[in-house]
């Protein structure tokens, strides 16, 4: 088992967050202000450890998350876990009851920057249509005991595969938000709309 440095488990997470992209050394290191020699140390660290994959376009070598390896999903499972545990650790007591009715739920937008400025909720909350009245009642629910109001957007995995390829708030959502479940099934969907 790899033991990850502080720096490596960023560099999985941003590129896990941000799949949309492509980073190399040099664009990954003005992100998470390291230089871009130590960003690519550690790059090529993990690419031997076969957590990610460099691909040569023109010069440059670009990387991916090796979603494709089962070693990897579970460590990029444990980062957003541990990032859930340690940024939204409030949030996951809140919404504790609907999450056995979601595949998937992800915390975004002000309320995670910005609480005390926040206007609303934004929770993007991915399930089966046939749970629709489950999640609304609770949404109902908590709209009537808490300051501010909950901004769902409801998905089903279909839809958000779909949007994750052409919808930006979406891909922002994934991005800046914390999962508060549905970790392994995130992941599956991001390794179906991520390509090299």
């Amino acid at each position: 088992m790899v033991s990850l440095t502080k720096k490596e488990s960023e560099i999985l997470m941003k590129l896990f967050k941000d799949f949309s992209k492509n980073y190399n050394s040099n664009s990954i290191s003005k992100e998470l202000a390291v230089s871009p020699r130590g960003a690519l140390k550690v790059l090529k660290h993990l690419e031997k450890e076969n957590l990610v994959i460099g691909k040569r376009m023109g010069k440059a070598v670009f990387y991916k998350l090796n979603l494709e390896d089962l070693y990897t999903r579970k460590i990029i499972e444990t980062l957003l876990i541990e990032e859930t545990r340690n940024k939204a650790q409030r949030w996951l007591n809140e919404f504790g009851q609907v999450l056995e009715y979601t595949e998937i739920v992800i915390i975004f937008g002000s309320i995670i920057k910005n609480p005390q400025h926040a206007k609303d909720v934004d929770l993007l909350l991915v399930y089966n249509r046939k749970d629709y009245q489950k999640v609304s009642t609770f949404i109902d629910a908590k709209n009537k005991v808490l300051f501010k109001k909950i901004h769902d957007i409801p998905q089903t995995i279909g839809d958000l595969k779909d949007n994750l390829k052409k919808n930006p708030a979406i891909i922002d959502a994934i991005r800046t938000g914390y999962v508060l479940n549905g970790y392994d099934k995130i992941i599956e969907v991001i390794k179906d709309v991520s390509n090299l």
